[in-house]
């Protein structure tokens, strides 16, 4: 028998789709995250960035797969030596033949330049450029310029961290990071100023060398993990991107960073004073245009100590232009941390802790009262003593002082009283005149002109003529 062949079953109609296609769930549920580079430039700059981008790895912060960490150098020797979680950029083969450019910044500026087109595109994706460089070599000082107007030409928002050379290494690398930072400053939104000698304040006289320069990269480390942190762990009042952009609006602004963390009684005092003084720098957020910041902390952080903190933060200067953020997070149990930016800082540097000493004399008991700087608001300051006050080297003892006396509007000169002024076992009068200005009229001027010529004439007639001078009759 043959086999009947068996039709295949009609397939069923499909209906016609929507040609609005909606976006899958998840699409729909994220917000936009900003891709973040940060860039080390030079030797300095690289190894920066290098350990940086370990310690955030450990931490495993969020949406790290946004964050890109580059290693950028002319150098092939520190190119090979860039850690896993970082990567590397090699330029300027061609100009420096895998060689530093010692402290010749022409040469980095070259290099630079020669891979233009490769430098953007390796930042043409990013929303936010964060470059850290050593200032004072040859590449972090002659590269870094470049890299900053190729970000700003490609729109792309940018913030510069840059550190100045110790004072041990010489006037010359000092005058090169000046060049260096007055071309990078138009081409970024905001720079910040890390002067390496302030690391000293951070460090003791025993700490060994890569102790020291780690502890200046721990303070980066919390720098950048708060603002990770606030860009993408959602809040209960939440910062996002819009956020910084908005306090980063215009360019070339000095800038202060700090994120500090702490626990305990009076968390909220502690930690408000230490984000408001970062050693690393020697300027604060005084005369500010524009802020942005931050309060992390467990379920147990109260109201009140969220009204302490944005209450002395804001106290620098109301008038600016304030955002802030809170969120919350178990990862912080028992802690509050405050992550700050503040934007258009003045360039004043904090004043010199210089101490006063205003001495009191009560019943022959000297009373010593030291000013500090900060106390100076609202104090008047002592007049400085005059020339006839003061001795070699030993202040002078006034027991007399001057009485205050009226002087008449026709007196030109009066002496006052004389000061006696203790010198040791010596002691010495000092008579202090008084000079006035008369305004005199036309008519006193005429009535002393004729007085000084009625004067002249008695004196004339004094002298007798000489005999051989009278006319003979």
């Amino acid at each position: 028998m043959a086999k009947k062949k068996i039709s295949p079953k009609p397939k069923p109609k499909q209906r016609m789709k929507d040609k609005t296609v909606s976006a899958p769930k998840k699409q729909r549920e994220t917000s936009f995250q900003p891709r973040i580079g940060i860039i080390g430039i030079g030797g300095g700059g690289g190894s920066v960035v290098g350990e940086i981008a370990k310690t955030i790895h450990r931490k495993k912060l969020p949406h790290l797969n946004k964050i890109k960490f580059i290693v950028a150098n002319v150098d092939y020797q520190a190119i090979k030596m860039v850690p896993k979680q970082a990567g590397a950029f090699y330029f300027g083969k061609e100009i420096t033949r895998g060689l530093g450019c010692g402290m010749n910044i022409g040469l980095g500026e070259k290099s630079a330049l020669q891979d233009k087109k490769s430098i953007e595109k390796l930042l043409k994706n990013c929303d936010f450029c964060i470059f850290i460089s050593c200032l004072g070599g040859g590449t972090g000082s002659g590269a870094t310029p470049v890299f900053a107007e190729i970000v700003k030409n490609l729109g792309i928002l940018s913030l510069g961290i840059f550190t100045l050379p110790f004072a041990f290494e010489g006037n010359e690398r000092g005058r090169i990071a000046r060049i260096s930072l007055e071309k990078i400053k138009p081409n970024v939104n905001a720079f910040t100023i890390i002067p390496n000698q302030r690391i000293f304040k951070i460090i003791d006289q025993k700490t060994p060398i890569h102790k020291s320069l780690s502890a200046m990269n721990n303070v980066l480390v919390k720098i950048l993990e708060g603002f990770i942190e606030t860009l993408y762990l959602p809040g209960l009042i939440n910062l996002d991107f819009s956020d910084f952009r908005a306090v980063l609006e215009k360019e070339s602004q000095l800038t202060y960073l700090n994120s500090q963390e702490f626990s305990g009684t009076n968390r909220a005092e502690k930690v408000t004073e230490a984000v408001l003084n970062n050693p690393l720098m020697n300027y604060d957020i005084s005369g500010v245009e524009r802020m942005l910041f931050n309060i992390m902390g467990s379920k147990d952080m109260k109201m009140s100590e969220v009204e302490k903190i944005s209450k002395k933060i804001a106290g620098y200067n109301p008038r600016a232009k304030i955002i802030f953020g809170i969120s919350q997070d178990n990862q912080h149990q028992g802690k509050i941390k405050i992550t700050l930016m503040a934007v258009g800082c003045g360039a004043k540097e904090k004043p010199k802790p210089k101490k006063k000493v205003i001495k009191k004399q009560n019943n022959k008991k000297k009373e010593e009262v030291i000013i500090e700087p900060e106390q100076k608001q609202g104090i008047e300051e002592m007049p400085e003593p005059k020339k006839e006050e003061i001795s070699k080297g030993k202040t002078a003892k006034i027991e007399e002082k001057l009485e205050e006396t009226k002087m008449a509007p026709e007196q030109e000169n009066k002496k006052e009283k004389p000061k006696i002024i203790k010198k040791g076992k010596e002691t010495k009068k000092v008579e202090i005149i008084k000079k006035t200005n008369v305004r005199r009229n036309a008519l006193d001027l005429h009535r002393q002109a004729a007085e000084y010529e009625k004067k002249m004439l008695e004196e004339e007639n004094k002298w007798e003529i000489p005999a051989f001078l009278r006319h003979s009759e």
